[in-house]
């Protein structure tokens, strides 16, 4: 059976989908720390995003800013989000790459956030 769905309805499913993902997720909640620079100041140019207590696992995905990479990679990819495979395997698996916009959207409002990039 073929069904057809407008594109708004797939957007807000998609959407929705990554906030249950990412709020709801059984692995705990989503946190966050921000990385620290030579010195060992807080800095706002890399964030890495976690489930349940640092350290306890894997990292959910990381933020980086334009000022992260300063001459080490084109910063027209800037700012970029590093997906966990795992992650990004099922985002791809369900979505293709539709979900990447709706990411970018929820990043936005939920912390934000621009992404320019999904890797």
């Amino acid at each position: 059976m073929k069904y057809l769905i407008s594109e708004n309805k797939l957007n807000n499913l998609i959407y929705d989908y990554i906030v249950d993902m990412f709020t709801n997720n059984e692995a705990g909640e989503l946190n966050h720390n921000y990385n620290y620079d030579d010195m060992g100041n807080e800095t706002d140019d890399s964030i890495e995003f976690y489930f349940g207590d640092f350290g306890d696992g894997d990292y959910a995905f990381r933020w980086y800013s334009e000022k992260y990479f300063l001459l080490d990679r084109d910063n027209e990819e800037c700012p970029i989000v590093e997906m966990n495979d795992e992650l990004k395997n099922v985002l791809d698996a369900t979505f293709s790459d539709k979900w990447e916009s709706q990411f970018k959207k929820w990043m936005k409002k939920e912390f934000n956030l621009f992404v320019k990039t999904i890797k």
